[in-house]
């Protein structure tokens, strides 16, 4: 159950440029699904949103303000400051951005992850500064500060020396209207645009080096089954040359289907129709693929560490992600007639439990509890 604090809240400004953001990562697809989540409850602020103005505003909520801002340098820091400046609102929500240079007392932000640095190695040096800056500053001036996993709170204590009860942990959830298990013509209708046949493995994330997707291409070479497939799905990230070099040269690369960033129609298909998911990352913030594919009814095999064990709980076969034996014997456990059944009915239970609402009503709680403090 949800309390108003003593003095209600009732303008909340949101940052709302990333949910328009394409192509749509995982932070994207949780700004657009957070802000939809948000203007459905039923006791809510009003809302603002804040967008640039060149976005295309149709897939945002009706029934919400939305005020185009035409900064096109230094949005965040000039645009967005001097727009929340003159509305002046009660608070403000970032969630997957840097809190502007201006901005309201009551300032809440979402920090998905901090891989630059616990994998220095995948990010370039000017990518660390940045994100280093903007996260620090993040974290120093807002009020209330939103880590998607224990894992990131975690990791924000440690390497920014946060209060633990400055940062609450709120679960991402899963869309299951754009998730589902699909008719078998539905699916095979999208994977005949890539030439993929049944059964396949899918791998459905950015193509960089904490991805681990070498090792998760090694343990598919030692697979017995030369029917099945490696599907690999997304964009290719910093450092990606290698990675494809390595997949571009494997001894199974007939049965490898590299389809790059998919549309949202298309990866729906793809999840639904895998044998399994695999994303055995040697570090996530939080992993949405993982509760994708639960809510397609697909087993997931995902590593024993970082945020990966904590968003399968007990509804996934778990891997260490540096061994690939490891790795293979968990692919095997998933392709496993009886361990892919139970594993799809522990996958809808976990999805179930991980829905957008919740995670907008916890959200919620702590923009008025920030807004309420002192």
């Amino acid at each position: 159950m949800i309390c108003w604090p003593s003095m209600p809240l009732n303008r909340l400004a949101i940052d709302a440029s990333r949910a328009l953001t394409h192509p749509r990562t995982g932070t994207e697809w949780y700004s657009l699904e957070i802000i939809r989540a948000l203007a459905s409850l039923h006791s809510r602020p009003a809302l603002r949103l804040y967008i640039r103005s060149d976005q295309d505003r149709s897939e945002l909520p009706e029934g919400v303000q939305v005020r185009a801002v035409g900064m096109p340098r230094l949005w965040t820091h000039v645009g967005l400051s001097v727009a929340t400046r003159r509305d002046q609102p009660d608070a403000l929500f970032i969630p997957s951005h840097v809190i502007p240079a201006i901005h309201p007392r009551v300032s809440v932000v979402t920090v998905h992850d901090i891989g630059y640095k616990v994998e220095q190695h995948a990010h370039t040096r000017r990518s660390r500064v940045m994100l280093d800056m903007t996260t620090r500053w993040s974290v120093r001036v807002a009020s209330r500060v939103i880590a998607v996993s224990e894992q990131t709170k975690r990791d924000l204590v440690h390497h920014y020396g946060v209060r633990p009860d400055k940062v609450h942990t709120v679960h991402s959830g899963v869309n299951r209207e754009r998730f589902h298990p699909l008719p078998p013509a539905d699916v095979t209708a999208h994977l005949s645009r890539y030439d993929i046949s049944q059964p396949y493995i899918l791998f459905m994330s950015t193509i960089q080096p904490r991805k681990n997707l070498v090792r998760l291409v090694e343990a598919f070479e030692q697979l017995d089954d030369p029917t099945l497939q490696l599907v690999i799905a997304g964009k290719p990230g910093w450092l990606s040359a290698p990675i494809e070099a390595r997949v571009a040269g494997s001894p199974r690369v007939s049965t490898i289907r590299r389809v790059g960033y998919v549309d949202d129609a298309s990866a729906a298909a793809l999840y639904a129709g895998a044998a399994c998911f695999a994303l055995p990352s040697l570090y996530e913030g939080f992993g949405m693929g993982i509760l994708e594919a639960m809510a397609s009814g697909t087993p997931v095999v995902t590593s024993n560490l970082s945020s990966m064990s904590e968003v399968a709980a007990d509804a996934a076969v778990l891997v260490d992600p540096f061994n690939v034996a490891s790795i293979r014997q968990g692919l095997e456990q998933a392709l496993d007639p009886l361990t892919r059944e139970r594993l799809v009915r522990a996958g809808y239970r976990r999805a179930a439990a991980m829905s957008w609402d919740h995670c907008a009503r916890s959200t919620l709680r702590v923009l008025w509890e920030a807004y309420d403090a002192p």
